[in-house]
Parts: C-alpha cells; structure tokens; sequence
C-alpha cells in the first residue's frame, strides 16, 4: 500500500514537469494592417498611377521588421520593396528613433506605408489590391502576413478647367510629393489626408524667376494677384475673407494659425457628386463671389495671394470628398489641357532667387492628365 501510494505522488511530480517540457506556442507576428480610402487612378505622363496608405501598428512587446512589401493585382504581383525602396514608403507616427532603421517598428508603435502604384504605359486598374508583408521579430525568422485586400475605384477622375491660365506655372509639391501627401490631420477622433493630391500652384517670370527685387515684397512675385479660376460649374459653399497677407517670402504669419486661418482667405466649390474644389491662400479682399453663388468652369473667383500658413504667395488647390479644408480626405482628378515645358528639379534654387531653364526639355502638350511633381506648365488663357 505504502509503495502504491509513493508511486502515485512520483508520477503527480513528474506530471507538470513534463508539461513545462513541451515547445511554446508558435504565434503569428502580432501586426495590424488596415488600408485608407480605396485607390482611384490618375494618368501621369502617360501612366496610371494609384495613390494610397496601409497603416501598420505592432501589436506585441518587441520591435518588428519589416523586411518586404508586396503588392499583387488580379492576375499576378505589380510591386515588391524592400530594403532603400520600402523605407522610403514609411514614415514612423511619433517621434522617431535615430537609432533604429525607419523599417523597424517600435512595440506598440505605428508606421504609414505611403504606395504610389506606377502601372505599365496601356494597362488597366486593377479591381482589387492583395498585399503580402514579409516580418521578422528575430534575426533568424521571417514570417509573412496577408494584408487587407483593397478595391480599386473603376470610375474615371473627374476632369477639371486649370484654377490658373497663363504660362510659368510650377506644381509645387505636387503628385506624390511628401510636403503634402505625409500632411495627416488629426480631426473628430479620425485621421484625414486632405492634400493627398494637393498642389501649390507657383509662377516664373520670364526669366524664370519666381520673384524680382526684394522678396519680402509680394508684388514682386510673378504669382501674386493672378486670377484663380473655377475649375468646373458649380456652387460656392465655403468662404473666408479678411485675413491679411504674409510679407512675402517669410516664416512669420500675419494672423494667429488656428484650424480656421490655416487656409487663409479660401473658397470651397461644390463640384457635385461628394467633390469639393478647395482654393487656398488667397489675396484678401479679392474674393468675387460669395456663398451659394452658381458659378461656370472659367469664372474669375479670387486672386492668388499669400494668406494664411503661407510662406510665399501660391495657390493651395485640391479636390476632397467633404465641403471643408482638413476634416476630408483627397481624391484624384485630371487636368483639361496644359502644355510641360519641363520640370524643376530643385525648387529651393528658385526660392534662393535663382533662375529656372528648360534646358533641353521639350514642350509636351498633355489632355486629361496630372501634372507630375515640379513640372513647369502653361495653361489656355480664359474659358
């Protein structure tokens, strides 16, 4: 009896111990990846492009890192980065650690993933994005997680008059640059990407200049006080008027930034359809119309001017899904008609006062496009 008994409370002990001998439990790579709006394409120098974010949160106590991204379309892969490539798409949210490569994600930190899909000359939006995340929590394993499937918007953009005419046009930080594409506002509780396909509309002289003289002077900017135009028929339905210009090329404002005189003196353009046309920084004072005016593509609305957070006169123009400046998300849109005569490949010289040339750039005329970042434009004078 007694032997029994001490073989019973022998095999009691060895039981737990054989349990804590088993492996752990091999659980997934604990990353959350959700996507922004769905993508519609535009046509850029004769390519489509699709322009949208993944956010990817981590989830677990230890860092990740994101070792490649793949995006497939239907019928097989369209993009792969990794390494320079997908740091380059990143961009942490939060302070961000020198120490660690930008692909690394902190525990419980978030990173953006910033796509623009460039698909072949010819080729046709896909209806559905799949997207295959390789991840590795240790040096030695790498696992890969399946992402959201997203659904690509079939309808073609919207097609707008220019909100200017004339020649000297840049599109400063225009398609996919990150001046305003990495522009996320925080408002009622949501993230928003207002200027996803913002552009600030600049001009040069004939020397192509961007100002002559003193450049705390907004009237020596070749820009300031050129007509800004409805870029279709429709109604005004935001106004803003009576904040003062900036002087010129300046960091200091002339009014307190609030949500309210972020844009400065502006103007909201119900295009119909959930499409808003968003002007910015214009010349207080100038403003032609008021609210619910009916207005026609090529009406004279307002003159660009430097209001606002605003360093330097320009025209702050986007299309958003909402009749408001921030609170909205960017949608796409093409351009009736403008003629490239090339790009600015550094517009820092031309803020510094130096000239811009062509060069051995040819003038492209392009319909029913979106002018790639910097290009150099010129647009049909009147309606």
């Amino acid at each position: 009896m007694q032997k029994r008994l001490l073989l019973v409370v022998i095999l009691a002990l060895l039981g737990p111990a054989r349990l804590h001998a088993q492996p752990a439990l091999a659980l997934p790579i604990p990353l959350d990846v959700i996507a922004g709006p769905s993508p519609q394409s535009l046509t850029a120098n004769g390519r489509l492009h699709l322009l949208y974010e993944l956010r990817v949160t981590n989830f677990g106590a230890k860092p990740i890192e994101l070792t490649k991204l793949e995006v497939l379309g239907d019928s097989g892969a369209i993009a792969s980065y990794f390494g320079d490539d997908l740091d380059k798409l990143l961009m942490p949210i939060g302070p961000a650690d020198p120490a660690i490569e930008t692909r690394v994600v902190g525990a419980g930190r978030v990173v953006m993933v910033f796509l623009d899909l460039v698909l072949p000359a010819g080729a046709l939006p896909p209806k559905q994005l799949r997207h295959r995340l390789s991840a590795s929590a240790s040096a030695d394993v790498a696992e890969m997680v399946e992402g959201p499937v997203v659904t690509v918007v079939q309808e073609a953009p919207l097609v707008l008059h220019p909100p200017v005419s004339g020649s000297g046009w840049v599109a400063a930080f225009g398609l996919s640059s990150p001046n305003h594409r990495r522009a996320l506002s925080t408002v009622d509780g949501r993230t928003w990407i207002s200027s996803r396909f913002a552009i600030d509309w600049v001009r040069l002289g004939p020397e192509g200049r961007l100002f002559h003289g003193e450049p705390g002077v907004n009237a020596n900017f070749y820009g300031y006080g050129a007509e800004v135009l409805a870029v279709g028929d429709g109604r005004i339905v935001g106004r803003k008027d009576g904040i003062p210009d900036n002087a010129g090329l300046n960091q200091k404002r002339a009014a307190s930034m609030t949500p309210e005189t972020i844009p400065g003196n502006a103007l909201i353009l119900d295009l119909g359809h959930g499409r808003y046309a968003v002007y910015d920084h214009l010349q207080p004072g100038s403003l032609r119309v008021r609210l619910g005016d009916k207005v026609r593509a090529g009406d004279v609305l307002a003159r660009l001017g430097n209001s606002g957070n605003a360093m330097t006169p320009h025209l702050h123009f986007q299309l958003v899904d909402r009749p408001v400046h921030i609170a909205a998300e960017g949608i796409p849109y093409e351009l009736e008609a403008f003629t490239q005569v090339g790009v600015a490949t550094n517009p820092g010289e031309m803020l510094a006062g130096q000239a811009w040339a062509p060069g051995n750039q040819n003038p492209t005329v392009h319909r029913r496009k979106f002018p790639v970042d910097n290009a150099v434009v010129s647009f049909p004078s009147g309606k």
